[in-house]
């Protein structure tokens, strides 16, 4: 499998300025690889996910069974204008499913923006960027869990 998020909250004008806009159209859409020549699009999930951070912000675990999606980034309105704070959401969605689906929303620090996930695919890391801290997550099939939250000390 290949995962790509799509990012459509922060866009760039003719100048290379940024331009936020709501959240509510971005996507993440599963690629089945079986035949590299000929790559499927097998799902397209409607989940918030970020630039900031990518590729790092998706990882499949080793026996395609699940994706890790970091939502590092929500944008909400400040008086008339639109603001990029953090989020705190990772998505676990489930590669097994028919099509695959959201299996799972796990709350962890503010702006995940970097996650691993182990060789034997029981464990992931996620960097929380604001909050200067790294989740450990356990991952028994879709039941991934916060295990520990390790506080970097303001590296």
């Amino acid at each position: 499998f290949l995962i790509v998020g799509n990012d459509e909250k922060l866009l760039w004008d003719d100048k290379g300025a940024p331009i936020i806009y709501p959240a509510g159209k971005d996507s993440v859409v599963i690629l089945d690889l079986a035949k590299p020549e000929n790559p499927k699009v097998i799902a397209t999930l409607p989940l918030k996910n970020s630039i900031v951070g990518p590729p790092v912000n998706l990882a499949i675990d080793p026996t395609n069974s699940i994706a890790l999606v970091a939502d590092s980034i929500d944008v909400a309105k400040d008086g008339e204008k639109l603001k990029m704070n953090p989020d705190n959401k990772v998505y676990v969605i489930d590669l097994k499913s028919n099509p695959p689906k959201l299996a799972n929303t796990i709350t962890v620090g503010k702006q995940p923006s970097g996650l691993s996930i182990n060789a034997a695919g029981n464990l992931a890391l996620v960097t929380n960027r604001i909050d200067k801290t790294v989740s450990l997550l356990s991952i028994k099939g879709t039941d991934v869990k916060v295990v520990d939250t390790v506080d970097l000390g303001g590296i």
